[in-house]
């Protein structure tokens, strides 16, 4: 019986390089943690975002800018503990669709976005505001970073060569 070897990549003839990716078994474990974690995402953030900060009178969306952060964070450590860029989108967006739904389900006393006081929004509308932009500009951040994380040149084995 002959047995085929394997030859073993010493490093003279480099192959192409390529990026860490979910394998095809991880797939549905990375799906359920994209729809598990938009969906604290979009919890989260709607329970925090209309949280206001007054200084001096001014009213800061302090709520609406953790929101923002804990929804990117959330996304990026989806992607990189599934080894996938692609699953950072998807936190993304499953996080934004359970927001859009929230916001046209809701009955119309919660959302505060068409009301003016004195001729300006009040805070909370405009934190309202900084939430759905942001979370879109967030998700777009979250895929950045685990671009960035994900990139061989991150991993510890790419720097041992």
């Amino acid at each position: 019986m002959q047995v085929n070897k394997q030859k073993d990549d010493d490093g003279a003839n480099p192959a192409a390089v390529v990026a860490p990716s979910a394998r095809s078994g991880d797939r549905p474990r990375g799906v359920l943690a994209s729809v598990l974690g938009g969906s604290l995402a979009a919890v989260l953030g709607t329970a925090l975002h209309a949280h206001i900060w007054y200084v001096n009178g001014v009213g800061i969306p302090a709520g609406a800018l953790v929101s923002v952060v804990l929804a990117t964070s959330i996304a990026v450590f989806v992607a990189v503990a599934a080894r996938s860029i692609f699953f950072a989108a998807l936190t993304g967006v499953v996080a934004y669709i359970l927001v859009g739904l929230a916001a046209s389900l809701s009955a119309g006393a919660l959302i505060a976005a068409g009301v003016e006081v004195e001729g300006a929004l009040p805070p909370v509308a405009i934190a309202g505001y900084v939430w759905v932009v942001g979370l879109a500009v967030g998700t777009v951040a979250a895929v950045a970073l685990s671009w960035w994380a994900l990139r061989p040149s991150a991993r510890p084995e790419a720097e041992a060569l």
